[in-house]
């Protein structure tokens, strides 16, 4: 990866935290992905959990999520959530799906891993607490879209099928977006099965360098998996802003499903345009 451009990490006086792209934000996109300190969720949930479906105080969750729509600026009736099952299912959000997953996780997009609009004040959040969120913006067209890599949907190509379902329905111009790859587990504590590398070694010989093959230990990187698959879809790769922050090594800052035994809250991407 070439990557030169800049991340920001957003402080509020609440405790509210989250990582932007510089670039992004300079173009007045409202985007992030949060930590997890500034909620009411108690331990294994502190503190700023936002996912309804991890066991949760369900109260809590949805004071949590009433306290970052107020620093985002929007509405809490207006989140709109998936139901992610490690796909790569595309939803273009409109008025009739906007609000969908608010207030209970039944009511989110079924079988969902990535979100997409071009409505304004239309807020689209997916959940991650290792899994890579990418999140799109197309500033000419005035789209964009949040999704959910994991292991799985990265290998099924779902942030090359977000660009190519924003060119189909928004018009979108690869040339003209702008992707933030956030904060996620780092390759140094992603390791995995032989098959799984093996799934990887198997998207062609450029991914072969995303791959750490040795006797005892596999591991592979997921920024670099998406960071490749974008450049190949004709995204620029002036456009592309890679995250330094490993969720799983940064135990204060970020939740990690691995790191914290599986019990444990989730940080959201987020993108709503203006």
């Amino acid at each position: 990866m070439n990557n030169l451009m800049d991340t920001q990490w957003c402080c509020h006086a609440n405790g509210i935290a989250w990582e932007m792209a510089t670039a992004m934000q300079q173009r007045g996109f409202i985007h992030g992905v949060t930590g997890k300190m500034g909620g009411v969720s108690h331990y294994p949930y502190e503190s700023l959990n936002l996912a309804l479906h991890v066991g949760d105080n369900p109260k809590d969750v949805l004071e949590n999520r009433r306290r970052l729509c107020h620093t985002i600026g929007c509405k809490v009736t207006d989140m709109t959530f998936a139901k992610q099952t490690h796909m790569d299912h595309i939803v273009a959000v409109g008025p009739a799906e906007c609000g969908s997953g608010a207030g209970s996780y039944d009511s989110a997009l079924d079988h969902t891993d990535a979100l997409m609009t071009d409505h304004k004040n239309m807020p689209l959040f997916i959940c991650v607490a290792d899994c890579v969120p990418v999140i799109l913006y197309d500033y000419k067209r005035h789209a964009c879209a949040v999704i959910h890599a994991g292991w799985r949907g990265s290998a099924a190509n779902i942030v090359t099928k977000t660009v190519f379902a924003m060119s189909v329905v928004y018009g979108s111009n690869p040339q003209n977006i702008f992707a933030f790859i956030g904060p996620s587990i780092s390759a140094a504590h992603f390791e995995v099965s032989r098959t799984t590398a093996l799934i990887f070694k198997d998207l062609g010989e450029a991914y072969h360098t995303c791959v750490k093959d040795e006797a005892e230990r596999r591991t592979v990187d997921l920024w670099q998996v998406n960071y490749l698959q974008l450049v190949e879809k004709g995204i620029d790769p002036a456009h592309i802003t890679v995250t330094k922050q490993c969720v799983f090594s940064q135990e204060r800052r970020f939740f990690s499903y691995r790191r914290d035994g599986g019990t444990t809250g989730r940080m959201v991407a987020f993108a709503m345009l203006q």
